[in-house]
């Protein structure tokens, strides 16, 4: 029926992934069948994402803990791991005590003086529209119609701002589980990483297992180079943009440094975004504050791109910018910010998988030829 051996395996191929595309198709149709399904996976999902990422990071403190030798005496992986999970408690309470009552605090000045930052605003746009340079643009614009938006646009920052808070109180159930489950599913990492191995190569023949253990390898390596390398770039630039803030006179310094911290997840994209609180802040009190905040954004993201990137992610991942900004934005379309967040390292991690692939292929094909 077939004329060769190739085309039978891309005919079952092809009828096997039409079955499933139905399959699927038929399923997502039935909505009393997928949303529990879709339920579950959502309830589980984010614990394991942050747990993950938790694992990560803290993987190479492992690593070192595991590595202290007294005399002949080498202490054992239980004892690495526990010294390495009660080390990540002790710097969670540690800044939980410190730094969520100075942010709650900043939070709530934030709210109590958006009226004086909305007057401020409003002095300062005015001064703009009257300045002399401005007239020579021959920009017809009425002070009264600035006044108005700036005040518009001060009364949507607030509903938003009311809306925020009223999510976050009523997602403090699915929080203040998250905070019970994902420290023991992180603990169940931490111990249990080494048995990964062991289970993926019982799914695969006998004769494969060096080559699994191999990629499996590989796909930790780049995974905890990106992770890790991600979680030094965050605290970095968290506590970089606050203290430069705070030399230049700007309010909230520790608050608007954990928004541009948690904002570089997203490569490229993240430092901008993490910015902006920053310059709207900075925009209520003068133009001089505004040049300060992106010349302090330039310093920074310097130090990032030429020292900590290049040394902990470039290495890791060897893609090309361009890549990754046609893969944020089409996930930013596809799944949000979600999506740009996961993209890269989902990319990398496939990568790394056909790259493998591949090669074996060539050394296969050499060793026929042979």
């Amino acid at each position: 029926m077939f004329p060769n051996t190739n085309l039978k395996k891309l005919f079952y191929w092809t009828i096997e992934l039409l079955a499933l595309a139905v399959l699927l198709f038929i399923a997502s149709r039935l909505d009393f069948l997928m949303r529990p399904i879709s339920l579950f996976i959502g309830t589980v999902f984010m614990p394991l994402l942050i747990s993950g990422f938790l694992y990560y990071a803290l993987k190479p403190i492992l690593k070192l803990v595991e590595r202290i030798k007294i005399k002949d005496w080498q202490l054992p992986r239980p004892w690495a791991v526990i010294i390495t999970f009660v080390f990540f408690l002790l710097v969670v309470v540690g800044a939980v005590m410190i730094f969520v009552p100075i942010i709650l605090n900043e939070i709530t000045n934030l709210i109590k003086a958006v009226p004086s930052l909305v007057n401020h605003a409003r002095t300062w746009t005015t001064e703009i529209i009257n300045s002399r340079w401005f007239e020579r643009l021959n920009i017809s614009v009425s002070s009264s119609d600035v006044q108005r938006n700036v005040s518009k646009y001060a009364s949507s920052f607030v509903s938003i701002t009311a809306g925020t808070l009223k999510t976050v109180l009523s997602t403090a159930t699915t929080v203040t589980i998250n905070i019970f489950t994902i420290p023991i599913i992180l603990f169940y990492m931490l111990n249990d990483s080494n048995r990964m191995v062991p289970a993926l190569q019982k799914l695969f023949p006998a004769q494969r297992n060096e080559q699994v253990a191999d990629l499996a390898g590989q796909m930790d390596r780049t995974i905890e180079r990106y992770i890790s390398g991600q979680a030094v770039q965050m605290l970095f630039v968290g506590f970089s943009m606050s203290i430069g803030y705070g030399l230049v006179g700007l309010p909230y310094i520790w608050l608007l440094g954990f928004i541009a911290g948690v904002a570089n997840i997203v490569p490229y994209v993240g430092p901008w975004i993490g910015v902006i609180p920053a310059l709207i802040v900075a925009a209520t009190m003068s133009w001089k504050q505004v040049v300060f905040v992106l010349i302090i954004m330039a310093i920074v993201q310097q130090v990032v791109g030429s020292i900590i990137y290049p040394k902990m992610i470039g290495n890791a991942l060897k893609i090309h910018p361009l890549t990754i900004m046609l893969l944020l934005l089409g996930a930013g379309n596809i799944w949000g910010i979600l999506g740009m967040i996961l993209i890269v390292p989902v990319y990398a991690i496939a990568r790394t998988v056909l790259l493998y692939i591949l090669a074996m292929r060539r050394v296969n094909i050499i060793k026929k030829s042979e």
